[in-house]
């Protein structure tokens, strides 16, 4: 697809053209990390899963600076385009994919020099924590080419190549299943080999996604110069809801591990894992959506196509609705049929706390997916504070807020309810501070004031189809 036809295109037709080969190679990279989890946990042990719950926030935390630079210069590339301003375009990427690489290295490096520190600061002990220090030293070693792996793939939807990245995502997927059986099964290493397959996996998926820049085969191109410091003000300013939200969400998750640790040990950690395992699914496959479409909101709004691209986000919410509910569906009724895959036979005790955990889960799914689509849609027309105040409440404010009341209520059970209600909450919240802002098409400078002073006018108006 080329870029222009996100502002032309029928909008089923682009739906159809942008999001299903971004949700089938999503839809792989979830498979890929369910059975990542079934190897995992059936082969290695629940002290491994247990660690891999540990450490995953913490690998969140190191990427999030790099997710940060990597989403707002992607929104800012979408604008550029729907503007014609190509060579400003080949400039923000140039430079963003070199910060990109420089920060990875940066943080990767101190993960492998404190893993061990940081395992025990979360309370972790024994079997779980030598497991989770391995994992986390791995994942640190090879962090500057799984930044890029993740980066590249926002460049590519930009460009309007979402086969490619699909591709991309779908051989990667399976060389790291491949990988896993290898390691894991035959070999039968520990939980360091599940971390080697991930990284190598990703590894190879990153130098692929480099070759068509490389090559200059695509509209966007490494080029000479630097971009000022207004734009990259305004880069980060963008993509800063992605990283505060990274950061909070992998601090909460950090603490929700800490929780479960005290109230049930790592039979409860490794109950959390399996079930953030089967619905990471639905919830990666949305957030690829939302992702894919996300040029195309950019483009629209920088070529100042505005009911267009309200209709574009109408038709992505619509589509996100109707996968939560299937979801909430299948972990109701059919979810325990995954359990046996991620449980060593004889575990009775972690068995019936997935299924009480899942099924109570499940609900969330009602709501979930309304604040991370608005969040989105904010980011793709350059609103950060606006996404940044949906993503904040519904990632940690209102998840911690009710964490702390339900705990002492309900005890595990808490700690599975707060997420239907604090996504209740998250997504009133979200309705209420989008329909409140009135969008008009951008200036010729990128909007950085915004972002600093938030004092824009408050009179959107709802408008019919």
């Amino acid at each position: 697809m080329n870029e222009q036809e996100f502002g032309s295109a029928p909008i089923g037709r682009l739906f159809v053209r942008c999001t299903v080969p971004a949700m089938v190679g999503m839809g792989f990279s979830a498979i890929y990390s369910i059975t990542d989890g079934i190897f995992v946990g059936h082969f290695i042990g629940q002290e491994a899963l247990a660690a891999v719950n540990l450490v995953m926030p913490i690998i969140m935390i190191i990427t999030a600076l790099a997710d940060m630079v990597a989403t707002g210069s992607s929104v800012r590339i979408s604008i550029l385009l729907g503007r014609g301003d190509n060579m400003e375009a080949h400039r923000v990427f140039t430079v963003c994919l070199g910060l990109i690489a420089a920060i990875a290295t940066f943080f990767g490096l101190l993960g492998w020099l404190f893993a061990r520190p940081v395992i025990g600061l979360m309370g972790a002990e024994g079997l779980t924590a030598d497991y989770a220090a391995e994992y986390l030293r791995m994942f640190a070693l090879f962090m500057p080419l799984c930044c890029i792996y993740y980066s590249t793939d926002n460049y590519l939807r930009v460009c309007g190549r979402v086969n490619l990245s699909m591709t991309i995502n779908i051989v990667c997927s399976l060389l790291n299943i491949v990988l896993d059986v290898l390691l894991i099964v035959v070999l039968e290493q520990g939980l360091w080999a599940a971390a080697v397959a991930s990284c190598m996996s990703m590894s190879i998926g990153a130098v692929w996604s480099l070759v068509p820049f490389v090559r200059r085969k695509l509209p966007l191109v490494f080029s000479k110069g630097w971009i000022g410091m207004r734009q990259m003000l305004a880069i980060v300013a963008n993509g800063s809801s992605e990283f505060f939200v990274s950061i909070a969400g992998s601090l909460f998750a950090v603490v929700v591990n800490v929780v479960l640790l005290r109230l049930g040990g790592s039979t409860a950690v490794a109950a959390a894992a399996i079930v953030e395992y089967v619905a990471s699914l639905t919830g990666m496959v949305i957030h690829s959506m939302t992702d894919t479409l996300q040029p195309a909101i950019s483009y629209c709004f920088g070529a100042g196509l505005l009911q267009r691209m309200r209709r574009i986000q109408r038709v992505v919410m619509s589509a996100a609705a109707v996968l939560s509910l299937l979801s909430m569906l299948f972990l109701l009724f059919g979810g325990r049929l995954l359990l046996p895959f991620f449980i060593k036979d004889g575990d009775a005790a972690l068995y019936a706390l997935s299924i009480r955990a899942m099924q109570l889960y499940a609900f969330s799914y009602l709501v979930s997916w309304i604040d991370g689509t608005l969040a989105g849609f904010m980011t793709a027309v350059e609103r950060p504070w606006h996404s940044l105040a949906i993503s904040l409440l519904g990632t940690c404010v209102y998840p911690l807020l009710f964490l702390a009341v339900l705990v002492p209520l309900w005890g595990l059970d808490g700690v599975w309810i707060h997420h239907v209600v604090a996504g209740v909450f998250s997504a009133v919240t979200a309705v209420f501070i989008v329909r409140r802002v009135r969008l008009q098409a951008p200036p010729s400078a990128p909007p950085v004031a915004s972002f600093f002073q938030p004092t824009i006018s408050f009179n959107y108006r709802r408008k019919t189809k």
